[in-house]
């Protein structure tokens, strides 16, 4: 199932696979910054739909470099369940239940084709989903970070 397994063999025997690796974890990385800016301009222009989708997005990158990160192929799959999202975000030193279900449901409320009519998205509300979303792009990019380090 995986695409490049170099996990168990040293690096320099695959500097092509471990390059390709570390080009694609950096690039979703990239992307979640780049979503998280792009929600903020949106939230600027009173976008708050494409907010939220946007914040969706970064979340989903995110997840995507841990999991080619965590499993060595540079093919993640298009969605990620819950079930494939908590092992990512939530081990015995890092705790991250909390992660995997704003994750959750950010992806159920950008999914949803409009807001419901009695209850339209807020400025306020959207503030605090994009701080959210920072800190935990912020927390979960310093795992990859440390984790890419050792």
């Amino acid at each position: 199932m995986q695409d490049h397994d170099i996990s168990t063999q040293p690096r320099s025997k695959h500097i092509p696979a471990y390059h390709m690796l570390c080009t694609t974890i950096t690039a979703y990385h990239q992307h979640a910054k780049y979503h998280l800016r792009l929600a903020v301009i949106m939230r600027n222009h009173n976008q708050l739909k494409a907010c939220l989708i946007l914040c969706d997005w970064a979340l989903a990158s995110m997840i995507k470099a841990l999991y080619i990160h965590k499993y060595h192929s540079v093919h993640p799959p298009k969605e990620l369940t819950m079930n494939e999202i908590l092992p990512l975000v939530h081990t015995e030193t890092e705790p991250g239940l909390d992660i995997a279900l704003f994750i959750g449901t950010m992806q159920h409320m950008s999914s949803l084709e409009d807001c419901p009519h009695d209850q339209p998205l807020k400025l306020n509300n959207i503030e605090s989903l994009i701080q959210r979303t920072k800190e935990i792009l912020d927390d979960l990019s310093a795992r990859l970070m440390k984790d890419s380090s050792e």
